[in-house]
């Protein structure tokens, strides 16, 4: 059996392994409740928490994979009222035209990669013959456009949308929820990571009430499924705690991220190093225990230019920084300070 099935506070909650079904995009119990809902024409929400049709594309022959000029992630790709593809980067808002062939090997191997909304509504039109709406947060981020749209909203069966629609829309009672990647949230190297992806799927499972929820995912033991699954928020905590503890993050120690941005890498490599180098000395001269690691964050480059943090930790990071900036004017050096950091990425 590829599920696990919950019945916990008069809900019934199904998690499915997608590492054991044949079909990765939707499993053989999700085929089998969309099928049977669109039958007997009842609603369906679906959450996919990525917007647009994927991720990117990759050159099957040399592996190459198109990204922003101005930003150092892939270009993400959409298709237009139209249903023409474009490419487009999620943090400046560059526009590209879609590759035919790949600009590398010019080779015609290209593949998408990443499933995201607008790849559903096109898997369920093509596999069940049916139109799902994608509702998207410009449309739906206050209850005024979310009024607007009440119509659209009630002449689909299906809703696709992204971790918005955690709350139900006004008078909109899905009878089944599937959550397309549950540990989608996983995937981002952050301390809170595992926090979000609970307080996402926990807060679906709390808010809605529909005949079944369906939970795909190919992580089904991560403890952030596993409780928020269960709506075991007392587990979860102690779980998060004792991860927290191990690695001294908040509250068992202080973060504080300094982040610094040039056009030119030199440079921002320079600067990094010397002002490391400068906190460093300090952290000896001022006796604090604490840890000091200069690294990238997960996106280096952002609207041209290239970014780097150093990281401080430990339990004191607050005092460290107040007596490092009688030494070290970081505004003046162009540093800025988050302390308190809500992620590291």
């Amino acid at each position: 059996m590829n599920y696990i099935h919950i019945q916990k506070d008069g809900k019934n909650i199904f998690v499915i392994d997608m590492k054991q079904e044949k079909d990765k995009f939707f499993s053989q119990l999700s085929v089998k409740g969309i099928q049977k809902y669109l039958k007997q024409n009842k609603k369906i929400l679906i959450l996919a928490n990525k917007k647009g049709y994927s991720s990117g594309i990759i050159c099957q022959d040399c592996g190459y994979i198109p990204r922003c000029q101005k930003c150092d992630v892939s270009i993400s790709y959409h298709k237009d009222k139209a249903w023409n593809f474009f490419g487009l980067c999620h943090i400046c808002k560059s526009h590209y035209e879609y590759p035919l062939t790949c600009p590398s090997c010019w080779g015609a191997n290209l593949k998408f990669f990443g499933t995201w909304t607008q790849q559903i509504q096109e898997y369920l039109s093509i596999n069940f013959n049916t139109s799902a709406l994608i509702i998207e947060s410009q449309q739906a981020n206050s209850p005024k456009k979310i009024q607007k749209i009440q119509e659209q909203i009630h002449s689909h069966q299906i809703l696709i949308a992204t971790s918005l629609l955690t709350f139900p829309p006004h008078n909109r009672k899905p009878d089944l929820v599937i959550i397309f990647n549950a540990d989608i949230g996983l995937n981002v190297p952050d301390f809170n990571a595992n926090y979000n992806n609970f307080l996402f799927i926990y807060e679906t499972i709390k808010n809605y009430s529909p005949k079944a929820f369906l939970i795909q995912t190919f992580n089904p033991e991560a403890y952030s499924i596993k409780y928020a699954t269960n709506l075991d928020i007392n587990w979860f905590k102690k779980q998060e705690l004792e991860y927290r503890q191990q690695f001294a993050y908040p509250p068992f120690g202080q973060l504080a991220v300094l982040l610094y941005k040039n056009e030119i890498e030199e440079k921002l490599f320079n600067k990094v190093n010397k002002i490391y180098q400068d906190l460093e000395y300090l952290k000896e001269k001022l006796n604090f225990e604490i840890e000091i690691f200069p690294t990238p964050p997960l996106v280096y480059k952002m609207f041209g230019k290239y970014r780097y943090n150093i990281i401080l930790k430990g339990e004191n990071v607050e005092s460290f920084l107040f007596e490092a900036n009688k030494h070290i004017n970081f505004q003046k050096e162009w540093f800025q300070i988050d302390i308190k950091p809500l992620n590291l990425v």
